[in-house]
Parts: structure tokens; sequence; C-alpha cells
């Protein structure tokens, strides 16, 4: 793995990292919106899951998923 990172120019080497930072991000922040999801159904059992119901419930992580991602894609553009 440390040759495969040498190889890499220094522009690369960050885009990388900020790619690897925001794949990391995104698979906890999906992790979160699930559990939060299934603590909402099962504190309401009258409560059916729904796709729609789902994206209504957890748009706040869904907006700093974004958020995050539009943040570091606008860092990586002008520092490179």
């Amino acid at each position: 793995m440390e040759n495969i990172i040498q190889t890499f120019t220094k522009e690369e080497q960050a885009i990388f990292f900020v790619a690897l930072f925001l794949l990391i991000f995104a698979l906890v922040m999906s992790y979160a919106m699930v559990q939060d999801y299934r603590m909402y159904l099962d504190e309401n059992y009258k409560a059916r899951y729904s796709f729609c119901d789902f994206i209504k419930r957890e748009r706040f992580y869904i907006y700093l998923l974004f958020a995050s991602i539009f943040i570091s894609l606008t860092n990586l553009l002008c520092f490179l």
C-alpha cells in the first residue's frame, strides 16, 4: 500500500485522500440514517416502512452529507 501511495503525484494523493474521506463519511452517515429510522419505526408501531417517509425523516442527514461533499470538492478544486 505504501508503494502505491508513493507513486501518486501530490495532486493524485490529495484526490485519493479526499475521495477516501468522503466514502467513509458517506458510509457512516448512511448507517446513522438507517439506525435513526429503525429507532423511529420501533417507537411508532403503527408506522410502516416507506422510502418516501425515510427520505422525509432523514433530510437532515442527507443535507449534511451533500453539504460536506460540496465543501470537500470545493476545497479540492480551489487548492489544486
